[in-house]
């Protein structure tokens, strides 16, 4: 059996690498990971529009998605539950704005039924949101 002599000294520094190695590669998830939390978590395409604005008004987002699926602020609800869910969200807001981000590849009968269903629980004003697009300059022909 070994004895320690009193004059050993004990180890008394931390290491403090391993420490700022997992930091490290929690940042790094962090920094991956978070323009996933901004851009929602929904796979909806945009339609393009050159016209595109940007909204800073709060207000409810109502998704359709490809596969005709109905989100509210990322929470799936049954198209027969719309108007009762989005007049819980006008009086969460305090507005009666609504955001609709609709897939492009939507079929047109849907959209048109989904903004009527909106209308009809009392939005009123009906926000679409597009994909900004640079302007597109007209040709010119030559002319002068």
């Amino acid at each position: 059996m070994r004895r320690y002599n009193r004059e050993e000294k004990t180890f008394s520094d931390i290491n403090i690498t391993p420490f700022t190695d997992v930091i490290l590669v929690l940042l790094i998830i962090f920094m991956i990971t978070s323009p996933f939390l901004i851009s929602g978590a929904f796979k909806v395409k945009l339609p393009d529009a050159a016209a595109a604005e940007t909204s800073v008004k709060m207000s409810a987002e109502v998704y359709l998605t490809s596969d005709n699926l109905i989100y509210i602020n990322s929470r799936p609800i049954p198209r027969e539950e719309l108007p009762i869910v989005i007049k819980q969200e006008f009086v969460k807001y305090n507005n009666f704005e609504v955001i609709v981000k609709a897939d492009k590849n939507v079929p047109y009968g849907l959209f048109v039924k989904l903004l009527d269903q909106l209308k009809a629980a009392g939005a009123g004003k009906i926000l679409l949101a597009a994909t900004k697009t640079p302007a597109v300059e007209p040709q010119k022909t030559g002319e002068n």
